[in-house]
């Protein structure tokens, strides 16, 4: 995967309703991004065309992560949507797919196999969960109890590592990091600020960042990582460059 990336969630949905996805594409390429998060949710409800915006990203040199908010599992149940998001991946390009965890509460290794299975038979190289802001599917117990699974079941299951979400489900994001880093292949970045009782996604400060150097710590070397918190600015390409350097030093 690409180092550095940029969600298209940063730039607001109300930007992303009026203009759409593949507006962004030219303000990051311009701006050095090395990829793009697309988001599902953020396409419009009857979107079909996810080879013309693969398309349009790798004009743009940038390389394609896919997130989907759907839940890989339910109980001990996969989703039933998971082969329809991995072909949605494959013909967007994309080298790696981002989904939530969903209840996990074990599961058997026919389901294990069959994982696997679906992984080996699509050209997407890397399926990942992520730490939403769920207390199943975005605290450190239940993530564990899965990837470690996976690992005993040869399943190339990997996980998103989104820095900010811990905020929302109280866990710790330094022990977060320590019990899961070695799974992790995909860092999510975004500052928190706190206002009538609950987190916000912020810009990150100074302050922030040196917290982030240490959970990169646990993580394996040069994990590439996007940008997930607001890019407003005036001028908003040098605005976008800036911060994509400040994570690239991480």
């Amino acid at each position: 995967m690409p180092s550095v990336l940029v969600a298209t969630s940063a730039f607001g949905h109300r930007m992303i309703a009026e203009q759409g996805q593949a507006a962004m594409l030219p303000c990051l390429s311009n701006a050095g991004a090395d990829g793009v998060e697309i988001r599902r949710e953020l396409l419009p409800e009857d979107f079909d065309d996810f080879d013309a915006l693969g398309r349009a990203c790798d004009e743009h040199g940038l390389t394609v992560v896919y997130s989907a908010a759907d839940e890989l599992w339910s109980g001990d149940m996969l989703s039933p949507s998971l082969p329809a998001r991995l072909d949605e991946a494959a013909a967007l390009g994309a080298v790696a797919i981002k989904l939530s965890l969903g209840r996990y509460t074990g599961t058997s290794t026919d389901t294990w196999q069959r994982l696997s299975a679906l992984i080996a038979a699509s050209p997407v190289a890397w399926v990942m969960v992520e730490n939403d802001q769920t207390r199943d599917g975005g605290t450190v117990a239940p993530l564990l109890a899965c990837l470690e699974d996976a690992t005993g079941a040869g399943c190339p299951l990997h996980m998103t590592f989104d820095i900010g979400n811990w905020h929302w489900t109280g866990d710790d994001p330094v022990l977060a990091a320590d019990r899961l880093g070695r799974f992790v292949a995909y860092v999510h970045c975004k500052g928190i600020i706190f206002g009538q009782g609950r987190p916000h996604a912020s810009v990150p400060d100074l302050a922030e960042m040196q917290t982030w150097q240490q959970l990169m710590s646990h993580f394996p070397r040069g994990v590439p990582r996007a940008i997930e918190y607001p890019l407003q600015a005036p001028e908003l390409t040098g605005f976008v460059r800036e911060q994509l350097e400040r994570l690239r030093a991480l």
